[in-house]
């Protein structure tokens, strides 16, 4: 009798034990319908967030519209005026919405910008030609800037530039497919004008930070630099020939040395300076040279 008992009591117990689960895993009436007006205004927030963006991007596209209709600080007031019928226009929303809307503009205008190969271009003569500008630069340092003028119709071709006349820019508008794609002339001709800026910024910095260096020679093209250094031991002096062959380059393709000593041009350390001006820009070839106690 007992062992029934116990068995009966046993069964009881477990009965209650699942019962005693299955109400901890069934959600709770309250709790669900909490959490569903959260969900509910959750929705309600997101929904009122894309209306508010809908009607921010309708009021941007109008701005735009305006802006890039502006030629005048007139036509722009007027434009505004018109677009703006209704909004508060000493409103921080207003002020905020015009400031995206130039962000977008400047963001377009660089992206075309990059489109065309970073080259400023102007339309001229009603659409029938275009003024092209191309702008120098060395070591982060903008230089002179050069013009082209071009007629687009009939045909493409230069009418009037102030490209230095010893740039081969008639040889570079033959080799070129112009008609087609002006970057293939604009590319070629940017890198010539970008090394003769760059080689005469080094002469130009080879002046000023070297007083001890003579410069013997130099060229209109800056594509020969002969330069005189004084060695500190023996006061022996060195005529330096930087040969810049190729002309879209910064950096020499040659260069010999010539002194009294017939030795010290095949030296060792002299070989090492002649590797150092084909590889380095020469003002600071020049730094590196007079810190080892080759120059003075």
């Amino acid at each position: 009798m007992e062992g029934a008992s116990t068995k009966g009591v046993l069964s009881h117990l477990s009965l209650l034990e699942v019962q005693a689960r299955s109400r901890k895993t069934q959600p709770q009436q309250p709790s669900r319908v909490k959490e569903l007006k959260a969900k509910v205004e959750a929705l309600l927030t997101q929904r009122d967030q894309l209306r508010a963006e809908i009607e921010t991007h309708k009021n941007l596209k109008k701005l735009r519209a305006s802006m890039d209709k502006w030629c005048t600080h007139e036509e722009e007031e007027e434009e505004e005026e018109e677009e703006e019928e209704g909004m508060d226009e000493d409103s921080e929303n207003s002020k905020l919405l015009r400031l995206m809307a130039r962000h977008t503009q400047l963001k377009d205008l660089l992206h075309a910008h990059h489109v065309i190969g970073g080259y400023n271009v102007i339309k001229t003569r009603q659409g029938k030609g275009m003024c092209v500008s191309l702008a120098t630069a060395y070591e982060g340092v903008y230089l002179e800037t050069y013009n082209l003028e071009i007629d687009v119709k009939p045909t493409v071709r230069i009418s009037r530039h102030d490209v230095p006349p010893f740039i081969p820019l008639n040889n570079l508008a033959e080799q070129s497919s112009m008609q087609t794609d002006i970057r293939t002339l604009l590319d070629p001709l940017s890198q010539h004008l970008n090394a003769f800026a760059g080689r005469k910024q080094q002469l130009k910095l080879v002046k000023e930070l070297h007083k001890s260096v003579v410069v013997m020679e130099s060229n209109v093209l800056c594509s020969l630099l002969v330069l005189m250094f004084t060695v500190p031991k023996e006061k022996t002096l060195v005529l330096c020939s930087l040969d810049y062959t190729d002309r879209t380059r910064c950096l020499p393709t040659r260069v010999h040395f010539k002194c009294n000593d017939k030795e010290l041009p095949d030296s060792p350390e002299w070989k090492k300076h002649r590797s150092l001006l084909m590889e380095t820009p020469v003002h600071k070839a020049l730094i590196t040279m007079r810190k080892m106690g080759n120059i003075v």
